[in-house]
């Protein structure tokens, strides 16, 4: 956990001043925590009866990370197995390391975990040159790409949630989780009763996952491998039936075609797997944990991340491609701080580059808390 004093600073000018962190509906029923400087652990079980006593805690606390549960309950301060769950929000997290980018290694940075030395590049066979040890946490400066590719993920989610399970566009709120990703809030009670296991499926669905041949046609002869086509009577117009259509490129009477697919992939088995493939591809990358866990508590809005100094920041969906989370959400000061480098290192933020070769460096605030936040400078 970052103990610097110069980033407690920037956080509490950032909590004093802000007017960005939005208090969730319902709040008196919410579970609230918050992690601290320099301390590991969290502070939970906390209730707040309005905004105000919210704001007042932050300013004076100055937490490194601040949460709230997606879960209602009648009484939130109590322990888990006493609070009297009431229902949760859906949620979803779209996280930039789950999408696998090939860029990646050119802007991560191992940092030992033994003395914390940080070294310029991602090494295949990782010995820290400062004290020999073999384990490293990794740590990346996310690129254009990754943004791109989160913003891609993200409008695909707000395709399905919208196109697939009708959820009016004006109750998904979409955010930059203040890090490397995008989190979802989906403000339809018609979902808050659902379990676990419903949530699941949800998930299974956005992801393209366990979609069955049947449902686009291809059907297993009795007691072989072998297959035939009937179309279900309902279409192939809507959902994934339409999805695999398009890219089978096929329709409702595209009997002999399909049927041609299906030998050609080898029978019924090997067309299964290959539809699997195509959903998956298809499908949204979301965090399943984050959507599933009824009594997750969840980053607050507004408020910001300690593995990077930004803002976890509401963006409209109408505007998603033109969002810059490294201009719109770094809203920390400008008051210059000065840091000791710990390894090379390269951020672009609010407009403007920093490439840090020396050792030592004045930067402004928002810049040097983003490099201490990644473990990759300390206050000089």
């Amino acid at each position: 956990m970052i103990g610097s004093k110069a980033v407690r600073a920037a956080f509490r000018e950032y909590y004093f001043k802000q007017k960005l962190v939005e208090a969730p509906n319902n709040i008196e029923q919410r579970e609230f925590g918050y992690a601290q400087f320099g301390i590991p652990g969290m502070v939970r079980h906390l209730s707040f009866k309005g905004a105000g006593e919210l704001t007042a805690t932050l300013v004076r606390e100055v937490p490194s990370d601040v949460y709230c549960s997606n879960a209602l309950y009648r009484f939130p301060t109590l322990p888990m197995q006493e609070k009297q769950w009431q229902g949760a929000d859906l949620i979803f997290d779209i996280d930039g390391k789950d999408l696998h980018l090939s860029c990646v290694p050119s802007h991560s940075y191992p940092i030992c975990s033994n003395c914390g030395h940080a070294s310029p590049t991602l090494e295949k066979e990782y010995a820290c040159p400062a004290c020999g040890g073999k384990k490293a946490d990794y740590v990346s400066i996310p690129c254009a790409k990754c943004i791109e590719g989160s913003k891609k993920e993200a409008a695909r989610l707000v395709e399905f949630l919208s196109g697939d399970l009708g959820i009016a566009k004006e109750n998904i709120r979409l955010y930059f989780s203040g890090n490397n990703g995008f989190h979802f809030h989906i403000c339809d009670d018609s979902y808050r009763p659902l379990d676990s296991q419903a949530r699941s499926d949800l998930v299974g669905y956005l992801a393209g996952v366990g979609l069955i041949a049947e449902s686009v046609g291809v059907r297993r002869s009795p007691g072989s491998d072998l297959a035939f086509v009937k179309f279900p009577r309902s279409g192939l117009d809507y959902g994934w039936r339409k999805r695999v259509a398009e890219t089978l490129d096929i329709g409702a009477s595209s009997t002999i075609r399909l049927t041609n697919i299906v030998k050609e992939k080898g029978g019924y088995s090997a067309f299964k797997a290959e539809l699997d493939r195509i959903t998956r591809q298809m499908g949204v990358r979301i965090d399943p944990q984050v959507t599933t866990d009824v009594h997750r508590v969840f980053r607050l809005p507004g408020t910001l991340n300690s593995k990077s100094g930004l803002t976890k920041l509401r963006c409209d969906i109408a505007r998603l491609e033109s969002f810059d989370p490294f201009a719109d959400a770094c809203q920390l000061g400008s008051t210059k701080v000065k840091v000791k480098m710990k390894t090379h290192a390269k951020a672009r933020l609010k407009g403007q580059t920093f490439n840090i070769a020396k050792e030592e460096a004045e930067l402004p605030a928002f810049a040097a808390v983003y490099f201490m936040c990644k473990g990759l400078a300390e206050a000089a």
